[in-house]
């Protein structure tokens, strides 16, 4: 008698979780944004979690120190980038200074997220009236934020270098951006004693690596320099703006 009840007990609760897996599937959406930061307190600005924006800085100082191009003298890698921001190695050779580090997040949300994040907006930003997912600028950045929370594997960070265009426009982007636009880095040693650059130097899908791995290396920083910024100036990774 026993075990006829605990066979029945065991079919009821095997039909209740069928049922269940049959029910309505909640409505996901994409959420995909880039972000260009020049610091660990800007990108947490944003509202991004702090050990989001932390790892994503160390993990583009790790690239940094993988792909910078490296020069024999400062007016070389003046020429490439900005003039004074090149900055000398032990070696004796130059290098670009990190200007900023770019993180790009894409994944799902769910519905139930999204009105979450909905009732966490002033009036002035509710945009939508309905259930869906209007896509503002603050609404998207707490869904991103939550979104990173939840799974790091979900974004990637990449190093951002300033640069002067044709023009004499300054600007700021990663190195693959450039390289897809035209940019050799001739003048560099990878290029001169090396394969040179291409889209296959970078990248394209790098995941954040731990601080401790990344500090551990040395050369670049600390983990208190991450959070503050380059050199330890609070806001930026040095140099001022133009």
């Amino acid at each position: 008698m026993k075990r006829s009840k605990y066979v029945q007990l065991s079919l009821a609760a095997s039909v209740a979780m069928a049922i269940s897996g049959c029910g309505p599937t909640e409505k996901t959406y994409s959420v995909q944004k880039k972000y260009n930061f020049q610091s660990v307190q800007q990108c947490a600005d944003e509202k991004l979690p702090v050990d989001v924006c932390s790892e994503a800085y160390m993990t583009a100082m790790a690239e940094h120190r993988r792909i910078a191009p490296v020069y024999d003298s400062q007016d070389d890698c003046d020429a490439d980038f900005v003039a004074g921001w090149c900055q000398q190695d032990s070696a004796g050779k130059f290098l670009p200074k990190l200007g900023g580090f770019e993180l790009t997040a894409d994944g799902e949300v769910t519905q139930s997220q999204v009105d979450a994040a909905k009732a966490q907006l002033p009036a002035s930003e509710t945009t939508n009236g309905g259930s869906g997912f209007s896509g503002s600028s603050l609404l998207t950045g707490l869904l991103i934020g939550n979104m990173l929370s939840n799974n790091r594997n979900s974004y990637y960070s990449q190093p951002v270098y300033r640069y002067r265009d044709d023009r004499g426009n300054y600007g700021s982007s990663t190195l693959g951006q450039r390289v897809s636009t035209g940019s050799t880095f001739n003048r560099s040693n990878q290029a001169k004693y090396g394969s040179g650059y291409s889209t296959s130097t970078f990248k394209s899908g790098s995941k954040p690596v731990s601080i401790a791995s990344s500090t551990s290396r040395g050369g670049f920083g600390s983990q208190a320099s991450a959070r503050s910024g380059w050199g330890g100036s609070g806001r930026s990774f040095g140099g001022s703006s133009s």
